[in-house]
């Protein structure tokens, strides 16, 4: 084991699960989610806003041709 590691690593007395208390790893990581979360989330408009935009060309094609 790291011995860095080794500081943030106890053993809970209730269930004598290993839990780490690295406090700054557990904010990267909340951080880290939020964006990965963010991102995919504007992925997800980009792709509704392209449906929408298709839907829109095929309609005034429609239109035009009229």
């Amino acid at each position: 084991m790291i011995p860095s590691m080794r500081q943030t690593l106890i053993r809970d007395e209730h269930s004598q699960a290993v839990v780490n208390t690295d406090l700054v790893a557990l904010n990267k990581y909340k951080s880290e989610r939020a964006l990965y979360r963010k991102v995919e989330m504007l992925s997800n408009e980009l792709v509704e806003i392209k449906m929408c935009m298709s839907r829109l060309c095929e309609r005034l094609e429609q239109i035009e041709s009229k």
